[in-house]
Formats: C-alpha cells, structure tokens, sequence
C-alpha cells in the first residue's frame, strides 16, 4: 500500500534498500506495517512476518501444555453445602465411566444442582463476576470485534465494551482463556476483564451469531507452518491492499488482522486434526490451502 506520510527506515536487517528512506521508496514506493514496524516490500515484509509467526508459534507451545490448578468445583459446591458427598462420588463415578465432561455437568444430569448454582462455582473458582446475560439484550452488540471462529472456539462473547477507557468485557462459559484475553488485549489495544455467564446463553448467543457470521472472516484449518502462513497472509494482504497487519498467538490458533482501507480483515489458522502428517511440498502449499477470494468471502468450516 502507498503511504502519504514518510515512513522509517525499513524495519528488515536483510533489506536491501536499508541505505536510506529515500533509497527505499526510491526502489519500493510500496510498503506494509507489521504491528507498527513499516516494511518497504513484499518481500522484506514476508521474511518478517516469518520470523515473527517463528516465535509466536514456538513460544505457545509450553503455554498449551499449562493447565490452571484451580480448587476442584465439586469440593467447592461441597463445602458450599449444595450437594452431598454421596452426590459428588456419584458424579465423579460416572465421569470417570464415561472418560469425559465435566464434574458440574454430571452434577446437573442428576438433577443435584442448577445450572445458575454451576455458573455461580464456576466464577468462584476463577474470583470472577456473573454477569447476568439472560437479562440483556445487547449481548451481540460488541462481537464484531473479534472473528466468530475464535470466539467459538473459547466459547467466549464480548458483552461489554467501554473505548473511552479502553476495557473489554468477555464472558466465558466455564474455563477463562487467560491466553485468549493477552492475545486480544496485543490486537485491539484494549485492557481485557474476564467474566462468567451460563453456558447454554452463551451457546445461544454464538448459535445466533454463526448466522450472522461477517463474511470479512477467513477460518483455515491446516499445518501451522510460518511459511506458509506467511505466504497466505502476504497474497490477502496484497489482494486487499491493506495497510497494517497484526498477527497474535491465541489459545491454539495463529490470528491474522488486515486492515485495510475498506476495513479490517481477519484470518484464522488453526492445525487440523490430522495435522501430523507433513505439509506438501512449497509449490503446491497455496494452491491445496481454501484461500479467500480478494474480497474476503470464504464459508466458514464447521
């Protein structure tokens, strides 16, 4: 994209235009921002954003292996006096048969606890607020800040938004994404705060918005490999004529945004299942990935 003001010296050490500002647009009149660094061209800017996607993809394995030691919930609704201690080994018995949900939902199944008295153990484990979203209506209102796929995939909703002091309230339906909150605080500029509200309004609200999902959203399941990650993010980018890009880590996805000057684009990566099988050959890479048109439309994989 070409830019009316003058930027800085390219922010590549291998660029070789790095002998001035006027030897850079001089040779590439066309440069990109990649969070705030200003890249003369394609080029110096794919090497970047590579090494950048590097890092990122490295540093949140360990964090994906983390797991948050929080007090057991069926201990907390014991000592709560909301169920027995016959009610809890029941629960943890068929949990433990059936190799998979959660304690509080094997609860509710046998009719010993609400799903407000679940939400409300839930928001005492983490320290974190209800709030109250089967009495709003303006539950969508702030979804448009984040890509559909990567708020399902959370089970995550902005509820509230406050620019003028630059905090965003997400509420989450059991288990708060602190990884989630730093990845949209990089993105947006916005100081994040954590909520809890109830499962099946979440999903309600989410089931709604998958039918009013922007088609601006671009959802790739695949290898997540930083060149070709780079590549995809380097054809949008240029299709779209965008003027920055920003890409963050978030939970197990790589989230791409393109802004541009018809408005912001996001791509998000994400490996596939069956991802342990090696990525084709670098000829081919593009061509066998669902890419998204110029304008951005691609049908969300469900």
């Amino acid at each position: 994209m070409k830019h009316n003001w003058l930027p800085s010296k390219c922010e590549n050490p291998r660029c070789p235009h790095r002998g001035g500002v006027w030897r850079s647009l001089l040779v590439s009149p066309y440069g990109m921002l990649l969070h705030k660094q200003w890249l003369c061209s394609p080029e110096c800017l794919g090497q970047v954003l590579e090494e950048l996607l590097s890092r990122l993809i490295e540093s949140s394995r360990p964090a994906q292996q983390n797991k948050a030691h929080r007090f057991p919930l069926g201990l907390l609704m014991l000592s709560l006096g909301w169920i027995s201690n016959e009610s809890l080994q029941s629960a943890l018995n068929a949990q433990r048969e059936a190799g998979k949900g959660r304690v509080g939902d094997w609860l509710r199944r046998q009719g010993v606890v609400t799903e407000p008295q679940v939400t409300r153990a839930v928001a005492m484990q983490w320290s974190l607020p209800v709030f109250p979203l089967e009495k709003w209506d303006g539950s969508l209102v702030w979804a448009h800040l984040l890509p559909f796929p990567l708020l399902e995939y959370c089970q995550m909703l902005p509820v509230h938004c406050a620019p003028a002091s630059g905090r965003l309230h997400l509420a989450f339906s059991n288990r708060v994404d602190y990884t989630a909150l730093y990845a949209i605080e990089q993105m947006l500029d916005f100081r994040t705060e954590p909520c809890l509200a109830q499962q099946s309004y979440i999903e309600r609200a989410l089931a709604r918005l998958h039918q009013e999902c922007r088609s601006a959203d671009t959802f790739i399941e695949g290898p997540i490999e930083p060149a070709l990650i780079s590549r995809i993010t380097l054809q949008q980018a240029l299709n779209l004529r965008a003027q920055e890009i920003r890409v963050v880590s978030c939970s197990n996805n790589i989230w791409v945004r393109l802004l541009a000057p018809n408005g912001t684009h996001d791509l998000l990566f994400r490996p596939a299942p069956e991802c342990s099988i090696p990525a084709p050959a670098p000829s081919t890479l593009v061509a066998n990935w669902p890419l998204a048109s110029s304008s951005g439309v691609m049908p969300l994989r469900q």
